[in-house]
This record gives C-alpha cells, structure tokens and sequence, in this order.
C-alpha cells in the first residue's frame, strides 16, 4: 500500500493479443490475493513486440481488460511496443512508475519465484537483452520478468515492489492448450483460421471475451504480419528509387540496412522476407522489429529522443477506465509528474515539442493500424473516445 494514497494500486504489464485465461487468472491475483484496490493496465497499443499488428486493435483489447477487472488502461508508446525486451520493459516501468502512485508490478513467471528472479536480474550482463534476443522471439516470462525488475533498478525506484504469480497452462508459444490454458500463439491461430467459430476458444478465454470478439469481426478484419506486405514493399522500392539506405532507422544498422536493399526484388510478403533475411546473427523477432520500423518510420533519433531528454516516459494516454475508478484517475493528477492526456485534441497545449512528436507516432501507428483492419473506412484517432465501462 502507498503511505502517499493509503490505497494499494497494483500494475500489470501486457498486450492482451488476445485476452486469454491466463490473463484473467493474473488479474484475479491481483485482486484476491494481493488485495489491490486497483489495478492499472499498461497495454501496448495496435503493433506488439513481436513486430507485428496486434489481432484486434487496442479499443477492443482495453475492452477486454475492463471487462476482466482492470481500472484503467494506458497505452504503451509504439516506440517501446514494437522495441526490444529491454525497451519494452524501461517503457513500460517507467509509465507505472510516472503515475506516481503504482505500489506493486505483478507479472506471470514460468518459475513463480520472485527472489531467483531478483537474484538473476543482478547477474544480468549488459549485452543479456541482445543475447536472449538473439535465442527466441515469443519472451518467456521469466526473461520479461527479469528485465522489468532490472528497469525499476535502472530507474532507481524502490517505490514499486515486484511480484510474481506462477505462469498456469501451456507456454507463450505452445500451439497446444494445458488445463484450460491455451497460449496467446495459439488462440491467435484459431482466430485467423476460422474467426467466425468461436466455440473452440470458450474453454481458453473468458466468456465475457466471446461477445468483444464477436463484435470486432463483424466490422473489422482480424490483422497478422502479412496485411503490412504491400505497404511494406511500396516503401521499400520507394527508398531504393530515391538513392537512400535504412540506416537511421531504429534497430537497423548498417550489415542489415545492406542486406535489406539487396534483397527487395526477392520480396513475396512480410513474413517471407523475413524468412529471406534472417541468420543465424539476425532473428526472426529483431528483423521483424525493424522492418516495422520502416513502416512506421520510428528512428533512432526518435529513440534516442524518449530516453534522453523524456526519461522514457514522455506522457500517460488513457485508452479506457471503469466509471467507479474516478478516485484513481485523480490520484493520478495528483501524484504524477507528465502530461496525462485526457483529450487528444489538447495535446499540443499540454506536450513539449519532443514529446508531442513521439505521440504522433502511436497517432499515425493507429490510423494506419485501422486503414487496415477496416478498409472500407475509418475513424481518425482524435475522434476516438476514450472506453469508459
């Protein structure tokens, strides 16, 4: 419990791609066991950190985190959604860590154990996020545990205790269910096979997500990696056309920016480009970050500009709260010390010039997140309303 609130607000870090039991199993903890007041969910917004669209797009997924017990939503910027472990965990730390009133940060581990974790966590060399990077994309809980212990250290933090919950079922990226736990990798699978016979999912998601998925596929198409190929292949020859490389781009670096441009006339799609340019020194998950990047035109100055001069942490975007978390949000206010964006539309007024450039990034990430999943038309981001359940 915070001595400045009196209240016990507990974070939880996620994507929710999709919502699962595993996730609902996480918030019940914080709930019954843990006796958080509320909970605050950081939530990456419509691209993930395996360097792809999200499946549904970040409304229907912070629907889901409301309806499963969640307080409040905010949005994780692109910048660390789509980064490598180690960007993902400082960015999201740091965003509970600016609310200025998160006690806690609960995570699932496949171990359970908070002091090995702890104890690996200060054993970690500097090069251990481009190691593990470099072994497997789907970020087994313990190494994404770890690494949010390594950055409420690196922020010098002592505000916010770790904890963990042993992970139920079957692993991140196990295409098989175990004791009513199916991995997001495959209740992924099952949607974009069939995303119009739910039955096989009831036993894997809780029931309240049939009617959000439902809802979403009858005006939205369900997203994967391959939907960005032609955007992806249009920017590609457009960058050859005019004579440039990939350098300044974030996560490419002068052998991959090389080995990119030579191989465009090879491009079929995104996944099989990747497939064309992976090694044993490229990965799968590092290549697919980085040809998101392109995309969405993320550079290293932009990086660089978020880490240095916003300390990480550049503002908190609410993308949905329960009516009855009005006391959180105030606490918040109070105790916080960046820009809460409440309305988009004030953002100009209430962001610095480096700030208000790397919202602009999630701003066009989810317009053209949406151009995709509903081509026949689209609402801009600024008429988007905030979820309140």
């Amino acid at each position: 419990m915070s001595d400045k609130t009196g209240k016990k607000i507990c974070g939880i870090i996620a994507e929710y791609n999709p919502f699962h039991n595993g996730h609902k199993y996480l918030l019940d903890h914080a709930r019954k066991d843990l006796g958080a007041d509320y909970v605050i969910i950081v939530m990456s917004g419509d691209f993930v950190q395996r360097g792809e669209p999200a499946l549904m797009d970040k409304y229907a997924r912070t629907e889901a985190a409301l309806s499963e017990g969640a307080d409040l939503v905010l949005e994780l910027p692109v910048i660390f959604s789509t980064g490598s472990v180690q960007y993902f965990a400082r960015g999201a730390v740091s965003t509970l860590i600016h609310t200025g009133c998160t006690d806690t940060l609960l995570f699932g581990s496949e171990s359970g154990d908070i002091d090995s974790l702890s104890t690996e966590a200060d054993d970690m060399s500097p090069d251990y996020a481009r190691r593990t990077d470099a072994s497997s994309y789907n970020l087994p809980n313990n190494i994404l545990g770890k690494e949010y212990i390594s950055a409420l250290r690196f922020f010098s933090d002592d505000r916010i205790r770790p904890q963990t919950v042993k992970r139920k079922g079957a692993g991140y990226n196990d295409m098989e269910a175990a004791d009513g736990f199916a991995s997001a990798t495959g209740i992924r699978k099952m949607l974009l096979e069939s995303p119009g016979d739910l039955k096989a999912l009831s036993g894997f998601i809780p029931g309240s997500q049939i009617g959000i998925i439902e809802k979403y596929v009858s005006a939205n198409t369900l997203l994967c990696a391959d939907d960005l190929s032609d955007i992806l292949r249009y920017i590609l020859i457009k960058t050859i056309s005019d004579g440039n490389d990939l350098c300044d781009i974030f996560d490419i670096y002068d052998d991959l920016s090389d080995k990119i441009i030579k191989n465009v006339p090879c491009f079929d799609t995104y996944t099989g480009f990747i497939r064309t340019l992976k090694s044993k020194e490229l990965a799968w998950s590092h290549i697919s970050r980085a040809l998101l990047h392109i995309i969405l035109g993320i550079k290293k100055s932009d990086v660089k500009t978020v880490t240095s001069d916003l300390n990480y942490c550049p503002y908190l975007r609410p993308l949905g709260f329960k009516k009855d978390a009005t006391e959180l949000l105030s606490l918040i206010k109070e105790h916080s010390d960046v820009p809460f964006i409440s309305k988009l539309a004030d953002s100009k007024e209430i962001l610095s010039e480096p700030a208000l450039n790397i919202l602009k990034k999630d701003i066009f990430a989810s317009e053209l997140y949406r151009s995709k999943a509903s081509p026949s038309g689209f609402t801009s981001e600024y008429r988007m309303p905030i979820l309140i359940k």
